[in-house]
């Protein structure tokens, strides 16, 4: 099934101090028959926002796929230092596949699904018993 619009997520995060560890992050996912029971383990589908645990500390933005989350390969940047300060979060993943990501209507991440994130197998894999020949030329220009 093609997803013909595009899907916005919007939040903001206020943290009142700074934290050691903590996310203020927003979880989406599938209906749930019981809501009360939503919590750490709960399955979602998407998770984006601000995360901070010790010396780690990043605008998170996981997506789930065939029941595996994959975090972004690179790291947003964590805009949630300094106490008091509401950030406005706005993610829009768009028909395409691609994704736009604004901290406080700034542009942080534009790109595609398919390339920042490995949810598809490699269309090449490395085999690791083929080996370099030993009459293999490595010169870039050879005589003819």
């Amino acid at each position: 099934r093609r997803m013909m619009k595009s899907v916005i997520v919007q939040c903001q995060a206020k943290y009142e101090k700074d934290v050691e560890c903590g996310g203020g992050y927003v979880k989406l996912g599938p209906k749930m028959p019981d809501p009360t029971a939503f919590g750490d383990p709960t399955v979602y589908n998407i998770m984006f926002g601000p995360d901070k645990c010790g010396y780690e500390s990043r605008t998170h933005l996981i997506l789930n796929y065939k029941g595996k989350n994959t975090l972004k390969q690179t790291n947003l940047p964590y805009r949630q230092d300094g106490e008091g300060l509401s950030h406005l979060y706005r993610m829009v993943i768009k028909p395409d596949n691609t994704i736009r990501v604004e901290i406080d209507a700034e542009l942080i991440y534009e790109g595609s699904i398919k390339e920042d994130w490995e949810m598809l197998k490699p269309k090449e894999i490395d085999d690791p018993s083929e080996k370099k020949p030993a009459d293999w030329l490595d010169e870039s220009m050879i005589d003819d």
